[in-house]
């Protein structure tokens, strides 16, 4: 993915789990819109520079961010919830896309020619 790419899916990605939050009547607000954002493109960053996303990396990174910007916003129990959320989420997403990929890798390979060197 390209950076303009992890920008406008991480801001999609924020912008529709705080509007979720707010379809269930609790609020939800800019700042920590923002902070969320910032959360799912370190996420999307460290998958597209290959690490290993795992839980840990996840928790890893909340904590970095959280610690650094909780400040900035009113609504820190229900950004808070996001992110966690959204954590323990991405790495069974990540783990099932990859899987598709190779499937995916692996039908293809198997229907092209055999090529001799």
């Amino acid at each position: 993915m390209t950076t303009k790419e992890i920008n406008e899916l991480a801001a999609w990605t924020a912008r529709e789990i705080r509007n979720t939050v707010l379809q269930e009547g609790r609020t939800f607000d800019a700042p920590g819109e923002d902070i969320l954002c910032e959360y799912v493109r370190s996420c999307l960053v460290s998958q597209n520079r290959g690490d290993k996303i795992s839980a840990e990396l996840c928790a890893k990174l909340a904590t970095e961010l959280f610690n650094r910007r909780q400040h900035e916003t009113q609504t820190q129990t229900e950004v808070m919830n996001a992110i966690v959320i959204f954590g323990a989420k991405f790495p069974a997403f990540v783990e099932e896309e990859q899987r598709a990929r190779d499937a995916e890798a692996a039908r293809i390979a198997a229907t092209l020619p055999a090529i001799k060197v």
